[in-house]
């Protein structure tokens, strides 16, 4: 399966694969579909040390490819993913996600993507040779969204042959915060995936994906992420109202960073007359909260099987 065919995958609804992996900068989570009689062995949070990985969407990932890989089948070996098919979801640093408007598009399937890179290079100028993407489409009034997401075929390849060596078969591939939008129910809002390198921001309307940003942070232990976060979300609201006319009251926050900037940062946005909500994943019994919040790219896969 090519990386097209994968992040093809991501966008259209793939089966889900039996087992769910998630390796971000600082952790690696797993989460076996079917829950069986007891959640005890269903899933995994592990630290990662620092120095394994630097995610990038321009250059090589592993730093130590055989540490991360006795890590992940720590991980897997107590799930009992091990020699397994499995959906990886991979550091958000790692792709490059745009969203635009058309007013139409031609409907010979060659056009289309011959049109939507064209696009790409004119927001992506330095794209290189082994970029792959896929795209989804959405009308939005009397024009088009389209999302186009995508990811250096290098980089995925040399995850995809460290998984192998575990066993593992990656058949899904895609990054966290799209996987956070079935586990929203309004129609209008700004999600707010907040982990220790960076933040991503999305805004929906009317269940159409309006606007993506992106923001790395360094990665010092204890450094100051509301602000940042603050600044960015307040900044991110007025842009859309400016550009698009709209106002957007109600944030969903997912804050995956231990530590207690969360509770400051949420009362500094409800002074501001936003509402915060966290995302919906009360449905998924037998998690305490704060597994939770950093296992729901892997349940927002199952919640979008269920839907």
């Amino acid at each position: 399966m090519t990386l097209i065919d994968k992040i093809r995958d991501f966008l259209t609804e793939p089966p889900l694969p039996p087992y769910l992996l998630q390796i971000t900068a600082n952790r690696i989570t797993g989460l076996r579909v079917k829950a069986g009689a007891s959640q005890d062995n269903r899933y995994f949070i592990l630290p990662l040390e620092t120095g394994l990985i630097e995610p990038s969407a321009e250059r090589s990932n592993l730093l130590d490819a055989p540490r991360l890989k006795s890590v992940i089948e720590q991980g897997l070996r107590k799930i009992g993913g091990l020699r397994s098919d499995l959906s990886l979801l991979l550091p958000e640093a790692c792709f490059r996600l745009f969203i635009f408007t058309a007013e139409n598009l031609p409907s010979s399937t060659q056009e289309k993507l011959a049109l939507i890179k064209w696009r790409i290079k004119k927001l992506y100028p330095l794209i290189p040779d082994d970029f792959r993407f896929d795209f989804q489409i959405w009308r939005l009034n009397s024009s088009l969204k389209v999302l186009v997401a995508g990811a250096r075929g290098s980089i995925i390849e040399e995850y995809e042959k460290l998984l192998a060596l575990a066993g593992c078969r990656v058949r899904v591939i895609g990054l966290p915060t799209i996987y956070l939008l079935p586990l929203v129910e309004e129609p209008d809002y700004l999600l707010a995936n907040v982990e220790r390198d960076y933040l991503a921001l999305l805004v929906s309307v009317n269940h159409v994906p309006l606007f993506y940003r992106m923001k790395s942070f360094r990665r010092e232990k204890g450094a100051d992420l509301k602000q940042p976060c603050l600044a960015e979300i307040e900044n991110t609201l007025h842009f859309i109202e400016d550009k698009e006319k709209k106002q957007i009251r109600k944030i969903y926050l997912r804050w995956a960073v231990e530590d207690e900037a969360a509770r400051v940062l949420i009362e500094n946005l409800e002074q501001a007359a936003l509402e915060v909500s966290p995302l919906k994943t009360e449905k998924f019994a037998g998690f305490r909260d704060e597994d939770r919040i950093l296992l729901a790219p892997l349940l927002g896969q199952i919640a979008n099987k269920e839907k």
